[in-house]
């Protein structure tokens, strides 16, 4: 709507078309996708006017709500709704490296919270010579053509100007249930029947060879298409009588014919889908993706190819209309293998000057009091497919960006094949009358054929059948498909997607499952087994495993023994109160107005709902058990320090969090304690401390969304959450009934380890202490080479730098260090507030000759292995294995490496946004165990690691020699992967 608003009831939700109910299927079957994120990125020229950048952003959020929308579902279906959204949230960052490793660290691994929305934020990178405006939107609000009417009114807004009220929901929700009508009804009849003709012919596999081992790092090749070879591109296609885009698409399935080595690729590309009145211009999701089959035939000449080609898109553009997931359908192709047959490449195309009120490489942002320019930079979304090729035109020409997602190639593949993607141009436009088949000579060699072929793969072991299901479980699957699908009868080799499931109806059937077998079933279940007769078979397993493991049910009558891990904390607290102490302090910067009444009402309601937040560990029989209190109201302590500098400032932080520590009862199940403290500055941080026996790392991010839910129902007098229906103890039944006896792994990996190190000790009892690692801001971008090369993580390289410093300051060739991990859990309890950690041991051995490259490699294969086996409880794994054991010490244990990334803890309430400071480096001060060394991944991605130590067990001097030994080894990689990791000075301790 324009001008004056005649409606003042907008709608406040949409119900979800098709594809964007794919897009919702894909995101629970895997929430930290990145898939389906769009970054559009600009390089700013000029200084940005923050507060009108805030102001602007604010007044886009109003008109295009959905971009602060959140996907709901309930017995209606499922909705995009923005009823109470927050605001889109804008950050700065300061950032270190180049402008493209800056962009790609921050968008690549990004995700969305599709439960809870906002689904877009802004992102203002501050690099040293650069500053880039980074918008990332989830798809599923989102397209190409959204682009130029998002900018425009980005452009009004920041220029002061007031942009119209939302528009009318109608069109939108108008196209999203034609699609359900075109994916199930008569109307998309001629179309279901058309693509199943078109798709129903064996697809073979695309053959362009990948890494026998997947790089997973996102790889991308841009360029610009040469002026001259553009005109005469643009000659060719109107001598031919087709578009420009016709031509460069038809030349990319010849080079896929030359290198897959058969005549019959598949590739998708998108449509804009705006053929509903209403949505031209529009802002939002409306595209659909089409797969496209010429079968190019080598006999035909260039000219020829052309003109069949054209008429082949001419008739899939005449079904454009049927959704892609009711398309492939038809077509019989679903299931996980079908898919990696149809998304194998997509081949994107957006035209940025077919819109001539905005030219997307000069975008001017004016202000009275200054303005500033925008470039945007190559666009690198990545798309649910193998390998993805955008065409972009704009004022400065085309240009081409082949991107590899996740390093599934060769880093050689993507200019090989880009390279000779402009060769097959170069040829057509020169040659037009050659036959394909001669044209291709002009080629390197196949990558199918010209590449040596794969090493031979040891034989894996055949995977375990499923057990065929009983009677009763296949005639309780049937009843329910029947029910859900609406059918009278179906056959145990039926498809639910060939019956005609989709997604919102997978997701039902699923629940109605899980529900009425107590079984626990997930959508990747579905989409790996869609036939009725193979899931009941997984149906079935999963029963046998419950009754082959009953876990404890759900309704407890008493207190329930706390988890391995809970227990060794609770064991070591118990046995040295004053020096054991498991607290998390977390600290938060507050930028925008909070309520503390609303705060702390909050946090009230948190407890209430997540029963392990009033839980007491109380003794019986030596064995901490779980005993459920009644919902109580953290203190939320508010303190004023405006008037101290900031080393006043942060020592009182520190001070709050020791003293918030000894307030905790332990066996009254009051654990959490939290401030809000007044800076110097006068802005506010929000501070937690929480005890480690009821949360760790992992489910930071976990409470921080179930604090926004709490503050939102507070703020808007909502009644309060209702409790969730599984809570921790629930987990631990779930845990024990589910445990893995890895025994023999175990006793094979640490038979004759030695149980401690021998670590330097002080000649007398110190106070604990901590070195903060001297690294580089840019140290992640530094170790890239050491990534790809030896197909490792930071992780890795960290630990790996650990086991070389500990070799070479105790001269063993054989010891053992751990490092935590998150125990696995079901789906259903991915909201379950708690600590799910385990320890996993890792073991390392060297000779004179080992390098630390040979180190690096043994470390990626050991922990490889361990994480294989990381469901056996630390403690099973010491109690099975009986070592020598040292008063005060743990065996096996003298050093813990640990990993904490804080990329997922940032929230909002309300108006609020919590930006999470720097881990106090005294949160491992306390341990049990001699050295922790972490290392912490900022939200900035910066990579800070500091080295705590235990003064009773370890000398200073030498705990100051390890964190400089360690911060030597990973800054200078990769020079030294050579290295001998025994150097000379510790030839004469070491025993080899």
């Amino acid at each position: 709507m324009h001008g004056n608003v005649t409606n003042p009831l907008i709608s406040d939700s949409v119900p979800l078309s098709v594809n964007q109910e794919a897009m919702w299927v894909g995101w629970r079957i895997d929430p930290a996708t990145s898939t389906h994120v769009l970054p559009l990125a600009f390089t700013v020229t000029g200084k940005l006017a923050m507060p009108r950048l805030r102001q602007a952003l604010a007044a886009l959020g109003t008109r295009h709500p959905m971009l602060r929308g959140r996907v709901i579902a309930d017995a209606t279906g499922v909705r995009l709704a923005w009823h109470n959204a927050e605001p889109i949230p804008m950050t700065e960052h300061a950032v270190a490296g180049n402008r493209e490793q800056a962009v790609l660290s921050a968008t690549h691994g990004t995700s969305f919270d599709l439960a809870h929305g906002p689904l877009a934020r802004l992102e203002v990178l501050h690099g040293p010579h650069f500053t880039v405006l980074l918008f990332l939107v989830h798809h599923i609000v989102f397209d190409g053509t959204s682009v130029v009417p998002f900018l425009l009114d980005l452009q009004r807004a920041y220029a002061g100007e007031g942009l119209e009220a939302a528009e009318d929901q109608a069109p939108v929700e108008a196209a999203a249930l034609r699609s359900r009508t075109l994916s199930d009804g008569i109307e998309g009849a001629d179309a279901r029947a058309f693509w199943g003709k078109l798709l129903a012919e064996p697809i073979g596999r695309q053959t362009l060879p990948r890494r026998h081992t997947p790089g997973g790092e996102f790889r991308a090749r841009a360029f610009g298409i040469d002026p001259k070879l553009e005109a005469q591109v643009r000659d060719l296609a109107d001598q031919a009588g087709v578009s420009y885009f016709t031509v460069m698409f038809a030349a990319f399935f010849l080079l896929l014919r030359h290198h897959t080595g058969h005549d019959d690729p598949i590739v998708a590309a998108p449509h804009h889908g705006r053929t509903v009145p209403g949505l031209t211009n529009r802002v939002g999701y409306f595209v659909n993706v089409l797969p496209y089959r010429p079968r190019p035939d080598g006999k035909q000449t260039y000219r020829d190819y052309l003109l069949r080609f054209r008429g082949h898109m001419r008739e899939v553009l005449a079904h454009h209309t049927l959704p892609l997931p009711a398309l492939l359908r038809a077509a019989s192709l679903t299931g996980p293998e079908a898919h990696k047959r149809t998304h194998e490449t997509v081949f994107q195309y957006w035209n940025a000057t077919a819109d001539n009120r905005l030219d997307v490489r000069n975008i001017k942002l004016c202000a009275p009091d200054g303005a500033c320019r925008l470039e945007m930079i190559d666009v690198l979304d990545v798309a649910d497919y193998a390998l993805t090729v955008m065409l972009r035109e704009d004022s400065a020409g085309s240009t081409m960006v082949w991107k590899d997602p996740e390093g599934r190639f060769e880093g050689a593949t993507l200019r090989r094949l880009s390279d000779d993607y402009l060769a097959v141009l170069r040829d057509m436009v020169e040659h037009p009358h050659v036959t394909v088949a001669q044209g291709a000579l002009c080629l390197s060699p196949s990558l199918t054929h010209g590449e040596p072929s794969a090493p031979p793969a040891q034989a894996a072991p055949p995977p375990k059948a499923a057990p065929e299901a009983e009677p009763h479980i296949l005639s309780t699957v049937a009843a329910v498909w029947q029910d859900v699908l609406g059918l009278p009868a179906v056959a145990a080799t039926d498809s639910f997607f060939e019956l005609g499931g989709h997604s919102l109806l997978a997701s039902r059937l699923v629940d109605r499952i899980a529900r009425r077998l107590n079984v626990d079933l997930t959508l990747a279940d579905l989409f790996a087994s869609p036939r009725l007769g193979d899931l009941a078979s997984i149906v079935q397993q999963r029963t046998s495993e419950r009754s082959e493991h009953p876990a404890k049910p759900e309704t407890r009558t008493g207190p329930l023994p706390a988890s391995p891990f809970q227990q060794g904390l609770w064991l070591a607290q118990h046995m040295d109160p004053e020096h054991a102490r498991y607290h998390i302090p977390l600290s938060w910067a507050v930028d925008g107005p909070i309520d503390a009444a609303a705060l702390r009402a909050s946090l009230a309601r948190l407890v209430a709902r997540h029963e392990l937040l009033r839980t007491g560990f109380v003794e019986r029989d030596g064995i901490p058990h779980l005993e459920a209190m009644a919902p109580w109201t953290p203190i939320l302590d508010e303190i004023d320090l405006q008037n101290t500098d900031q080393a006043e400032y942060d020592h009182s932080l520190t001070a709050w969090g020791e003293a918030a520590a000894r307030t905790f009862s332990i066996a009254g199940g009051r654990l959490l304690r939290a401030a809000l403290h007044t800076r110097p500055d006068g802005q506010q941080t929000f501070s937690l401390c929480v005890h480690h026996l009821v949360l760790d790392g992992g489910s930071v991010p976990l409470l921080l969304r179930e604090l926004r839910k709490c503050y939102r129902a507070v703020t808007e007098d909502a009644p309060p959450l209702p409790t969730p229906r599984r809570q921790y103890g629930d987990l631990i039944a779930h845990w024990a009934g589910h445990r893995a006896d890895d025994t023999e792994f175990w006793r094979q990996r640490l038979d004759g380890a030695p149980s401690t190190l021998d670590l330097p000790a002080p000649q007398q009892p110190g106070p604990h202490g901590h070195f903060t690692l001297a690294l580089p801001a840019d140290l992640t971008t530094r170790l890239s080479p050491i990534r790809a090369q030896y197909q490792v993580s930071d992780f890795m390289i960290t630990v790996c730098a650990v086991a070389a410093a500990l070799h070479r300051q105790t001269g063993l060739a054989d010891l053992t260090l751990g490092f935590p991990v998150a125990s696995g859990r079901p789906p259903a309890f991915r909201d379950t507030v708690g600590p799910s950690m385990n320890t996993v041991l890792l073991r390392t051995r060297c000779t004179r000759r080992t390098t630390v490259a040979d180190l690096l490699r043994q470390v990626r294969d050991e922990i490889t292995a361990a994480m294989a086996h990381q469901n056996m409880p630390f403690e099973y794994v010491v109690r099975q294995m009986r070592p020598p054991r040292v008063p005060g010490r743990t065996p096996y244990l003298d050093v813990l490496v640990n990993s904490v990334n804080q990329s997922g803890w940032s929230t909002d309430l309300a108006a609020a946004r919590l930006t999470p400071l720097a881990i106090d480096d005294r949160i491992d001060a306390d341990s049990k165990v001699a050295v922790t060394i972490t290392t912490t991944l900022t939200s900035e991605g910066t990579m800070r690691a500091s080295l705590a130590y235990r003064g009773d067990q370890v000398d200073r001097a030498a705990a100051a020699d390890l964190a400089v030994q360690v911060a030597s080894l990973l800054c200078e990689h990769p020079a030294s992967t050579e290295e001998l990791v025994h150097t000379p000075q510790t030839e004469n301790k070491t025993t080899v």
